[in-house]
């Protein structure tokens, strides 16, 4: 596994992608995102701006704010970070 921080590898611009994305699918504004996840709307301006990462329960709970989940989000994102090579 490398070392360092997650949001300078390769993979995380694309995860940050699709965490905005399912976001804009969900017709939801920051803001919006930022009431149902309990949390401001500057750190969800900040974690799709790619400044912050999420672990495990805050992306669950980001999610879940989106009516996604992790199963959805996760099959997603493998496929395109294999279309990317990563």
């Amino acid at each position: 596994m490398p070392k360092g921080k997650s949001i300078y590898s390769k993979e995380y611009p694309i995860l940050v992608d699709l965490l905005r994305e399912i976001r804009d699918k969900a017709r939801l504004t920051q803001k919006e995102v930022a009431l149902r996840a309990g949390v401001s709307q500057q750190y969800v301006s900040s974690v799709e701006r790619g400044l912050l990462r999420l672990d495990a329960l805050q992306l669950r709970t980001w999610l879940k704010a989106c009516d996604s989940n992790l199963g959805k989000f996760g099959r997603e994102l493998e496929k395109r970070l294999e279309e990317a090579g990563l």
